[in-house]
């Protein structure tokens, strides 16, 4: 920072020379600002403190004004970060936005190629999908609840979500066009239970951490097995009793579908067990 021309005081009684040797010693002692110049650090910090000294009705401490200074470069360091595409933990990895922004607009000629690319295959795919693909997903989309989707379609839950999974996966092999389509990022969450796309990224890369620290492995993108509170056998037993798929799924509170799937494994597993 240039030496002030004078002393003069700034505000509840700190000087230009006080303003500026906080302003340099809350630059050198900030450690998470990482990669920003001193003198961007210190003329951020000396900024954040002058105009908190006009605006300030009581007198501050100087630790709260290093505390104003910290605020301001940990604000502009994210911001220059932003400005170059470039956050989180990986800060080699370059965002997607800033690319898509800056191919636009660092090309001779503007262009609305890829604009119109997405709109004419969302128009090709839609075609495409069977009418019973793009009922659900219109009714999902239009009512923003599995549940009201599902009156509206008049299907029951398990029929719903399996149509829906079907539905997705039909569009994403057709919008990747023979290439590996991508997974779903997570499961849905309507309303005022839904998160954004990134916020699910970053929480399962942490779950996904515990789960390598603690030694244990899970399926990837796959639910947790759902707990019936009665072993496979026992299901197997019951339907070779004479009981039906749909009525212990009713019993249980799931679908008939999982509960043949059950007895199926235990089938497979005395098989096993008989070789």
């Amino acid at each position: 920072m240039p030496r002030p021309r004078a002393d003069d005081v700034v505000g509840h009684g700190y000087t230009a020379f006080q303003v500026v040797r906080l302003a340099v010693w809350a630059a050198r002692e900030c450690r998470w600002v990482n990669g920003m110049d001193m003198v961007h650090r210190t003329e951020n910090a000396w900024e954040a403190i002058t105009e908190h000294l006009h605006l300030v009705a009581v007198r501050p401490g100087e630790t709260e004004l290093i505390a104003i200074g910290w605020k301001a470069m940990k604000a502009q360091h994210y911001q220059d970060l932003k400005a170059h595409g470039l956050g989180g933990k990986d800060k080699a990895l370059v965002s997607r936005a800033f690319l898509r922004y800056w191919t636009s607009a660092s090309a001779p000629a503007h262009s609305h190629e890829d604009l119109l690319v997405d709109r004419i295959a969302l128009a090709q795919i839609w075609t495409a999908l069977t009418p019973t693909h793009r009922q659900v997903l219109t009714a999902l989309a239009e009512h923003d609840d599995r549940r009201r989707a599902e009156r509206a379609v008049n299907m029951d839950a398990a029929a719903f979500t399996r149509t829906l999974g079907r539905a997705r996966r039909a569009f994403f092999a057709l919008w990747h066009e023979g290439e590996t389509p991508s997974k779903m990022w997570g499961y849905d969450r309507p309303g005022a239970r839904h998160q954004n796309v990134m916020y699910l990224v970053r929480l399962r890369k942490q779950r996904a951490l515990k789960r390598k620290a603690a030694g244990t492995v899970s399926r990837q993108g796959h639910r947790p097995p759902k707990e019936l509170g009665v072993l496979n056998s026992e299901l197997l037993a019951r339907f070779g009793g004479g009981e039906t798929y749909a009525g212990m799924g009713r019993e249980f509170g799931v679908s008939a579908d999982l509960i043949k799937d059950r007895v199926n494994k235990a089938r497979t597993a005395q098989g096993n067990a008989l070789r």
